[in-house]
């Protein structure tokens, strides 16, 4: 880490008149990684020469961006791809400077409340019922119906924050608690919507409310029993009233659309919907930055920029 010194000296450089010298010490900066944003956050606030404060808050915006790439690209490469981290990256995008653990300590704190009342809930639908219960009754969450097309409602710590979001923010924060839980609920990646499906569990799944297990698979379990819907407060219904729904939305049925689907698919959808939020709210900078995320995860190529 620079000096505070040496750092306070650097700064007053990047108003020189001598492009070079701005480039060297924005170069030195960079260098310096996430480590060092504080730092340069509390100069950009307390700065009052604009030229100045503009290229620390460039510098800023740099580096976060080079982090957040990083940290994307590491989530792609990893075998889990890790469904909590995925939702914290996407939030990364609105949100760099997000504080990852509130939101690691809201999802425990969400499990230990959930944990008591399941211990004697040996049936699937009694499992969901008291999920139902704590999140929709108890915190309150709900679908944003109202205000549909909110970027918000694609980020889980705006959701967490105000209890609401869209249909597979609500999926994804059901399917982290339930899975931490030992409960096998997964995504099931609709077209115009997203819901969960209830897999038959082929062993008993022991949860030590101190140790959470790490996310599952969906290779490691049986048939669908039912299916979830978060963004109608938990609904449980069938894979007839699927077939009725790709009816109505005069959609050709295919098997994808009635299975569970990959982290990877999840991830894709999330960006999806985030890139058409900020679309229709005419936030072109953040649409940009979330078509470089995703061409990163396979689902842009240059023709489409």
């Amino acid at each position: 880490m620079i000096p505070e010194r040496e750092l306070k000296a650097m700064l007053y450089l990047l108003d020189d008149t001598d492009e070079q010298v701005v480039n060297t010490v924005a170069g030195r900066l960079l260098s310096e990684g996430t480590g060092i944003v504080p730092l340069l956050e509390q100069y950009w606030v307390s700065n009052h020469d604009p030229l100045r404060a503009g290229r620390i808050e460039n510098i800023i915006r740099t580096i976060q961006s080079q982090s957040l790439s990083a940290e994307f690209q590491q989530w792609l490469k990893s075998d889990q791809k890790d469904l909590l981290q995925a939702c914290i990256l996407v939030s990364k995008i609105h949100y760099p400077g997000l504080d990852e653990s509130v939101i690691h300590n809201f999802i425990e704190k969400l499990r230990l409340d959930a944990w008591m009342a399941l211990y004697n809930a040996p049936h699937p639908q009694d499992k969901i019922n008291i999920l139902n219960h704590l999140l929709f009754d108890r915190y309150g969450f709900k679908g944003n119906s109202e205000n549909y097309h909110n970027p918000d409602n694609s980020l889980i710590n705006r959701v967490i924050e105000s209890r609401s979001g869209n249909p597979i923010s609500l999926c994804n924060l059901y399917t982290i608690l339930a899975q931490r839980l030992g409960i096998p609920v997964f995504g099931v990646n609709l077209p115009q919507h997203f819901v969960l499906a209830y897999c038959d569990d082929k062993v008993e799944h022991k949860v030590v409310p101190f140790q959470p297990p790490a996310q599952m698979n969906r290779d490691d379990f049986g048939s669908i029993i039912f299916y979830i819907n978060p963004f109608s407060k938990g609904q449980i219904f069938l894979k007839k009233n699927i077939r009725d729904f790709l009816d109505v939305i005069k959609v050709e049925p295919r098997a994808s659309f009635f299975d569970a689907c990959n982290n990877l698919e999840v991830m894709q959808r999330m960006l999806r919907n985030l890139h058409y939020s900020y679309e229709k709210a005419g936030e072109n900078d953040r649409k940009e930055m979330v078509n470089t995320y995703m061409k990163m995860m396979g689902m842009l190529d240059n023709s489409e920029e």
